[in-house]
């Protein structure tokens, strides 16, 4: 189900223990919460209309997610509908979480463990709760799964959504290690011109097929306007 990291010696209190500590990561760091509004997050399909991608990432951490902001001259809306223009998109890049029989068990049995033991440092907790934040809906599951971000074997999108949404039910933390990113990923989508941006790429820029049509008709419309002034010139 997961990729366990690399970690130091340290002193486990229960095999649970040891499961967590394979999965944490070394530079995260727990930040306290300012307030409940300034951390929530928008589902996958409304970040992905506001022209944020997701895709996974190899070699990572489980719990290692990023936010790689939108580079200059990002405005560029075609640039988002071309494999080797990635760099120019605003993007999560999320280690691959494999769902299986086992894993609502060990997400479980890790939540409860961290609440008893480190309340301090909820990574466990953080982790599932901005996976949780993603997916409300079927389309948001379909989403991520479409991006590979996450793979399951349920049978059904549904079911992701389902044991994903009842995961974080009662559990409250005060700290987050992941407020830096969705600080910037509000940043990102409160800002009307990306969101702009962002809806005009996904309607018209958001495959190779659905940009050259768009290009072809404002080339075609550019011509035509071309042609009536120019014959205008002439009559006139």
């Amino acid at each position: 189900m997961f990729e366990p990291c690399k970690w130091e010696n340290k002193n486990i209190l229960h095999f649970t223990d040891l499961i967590r500590n394979s999965y944490l990561p070394k530079k995260l760091r727990i930040q306290r919460k300012h307030s409940q509004e300034e951390c929530l997050l928008r589902t996958a399909t409304k970040l992905n209309e506001a022209g944020i991608s997701f895709e996974k990432v190899h070699n990572r951490c489980l719990l290692d997610i990023k936010f790689k902001k939108k580079r200059f001259f990002s405005w560029f809306l075609s640039l988002g509908c071309l494999p080797r223009c990635k760099l120019f998109k605003a993007r999560f890049q999320i280690p691959q979480l494999r769902v299986d029989h086992t894993t609502e068990c060990v997400l479980r049995n890790l939540i409860a463990f961290e609440q008893c033991h480190y309340p301090e440092a909820p990574y466990i907790c953080n982790y599932v709760s901005l996976i949780d934040s993603f997916i409300h809906t079927k389309d948001d599951a379909e989403l991520l799964v479409e991006k590979e971000a996450i793979v399951h074997e349920l049978g059904c999108d549904q079911e992701l959504t389902n044991l994903v949404n009842g995961l974080c039910k009662h559990v409250v933390t005060d700290s987050t290690c992941y407020h830096k990113i969705i600080e910037d990923v509000n940043g990102h989508y409160n800002n009307k011109w990306k969101w702009a941006m962002g809806t005009l790429r996904w309607v018209y820029f958001r495959d190779p097929w659905r940009s050259s049509s768009t290009i072809v008709g404002v080339v075609i419309l550019v011509f035509t306007i071309f042609n009536f002034y120019r014959v205008s010139d002439i009559i006139f």
